[in-house]
C-alpha cells in the first residue's frame, strides 16, 4: 500500500478518534502545539505523519496503534496475499502488541 493511502486511512482514524473524544480539531492543535489547518491536513491525508507525531496523536486520544493497524486494515480492504502493508501490519501486531 502506498504512504498516501496509509496516510489518508491513518487521518480518517485520527478524525473519528478526535471526535470520538468529544475534541474539536482547535483542542487537538493546542495540545500539540501546532495549528488547526496541520491537524485538518494530517485528518485528511494531505500531510505524512511521522511515527513521533502520530505517536504523540495516538496517545493524546487514547488510543492504540494496534486500534489504529486494526482500522487502517479493515478501511482499506487489501489482499491479503499481495499487499505488503498487511505483512508488516501483521508481522507488526504478532511481534510487538502481544
Amino acid at each position: 500500500m502506498e504512504s498516501n493511502k496509509i496516510s489518508y486511512y491513518a487521518g480518517r482514524f485520527l478524525r473519528k478518534a478526535r471526535k470520538d473524544k468529544n475534541m474539536t480539531g482547535q483542542q487537538l492543535a493546542k495540545l500539540m502545539h501546532v495549528s488547526q489547518q496541520q491537524i485538518s491536513r494530517y485528518e485528511n491525508g494531505k500531510t505524512p505523519l511521522t511515527i513521533d507525531t502520530l505517536s504523540q496523536i495516538l496517545k493524546l486520544l487514547d488510543k492504540t496503534w494496534s486500534e489504529l493497524i486494526f482500522f487502517v486494515q479493515e478501511e482499506s480492504k487489501f489482499d491479503k496475499d499481495e499487499d505488503e502493508f498487511y505483512s508488516l501490519s501483521k508481522h507488526l501486531i504478532n511481534n510487538l502488541f502481544r
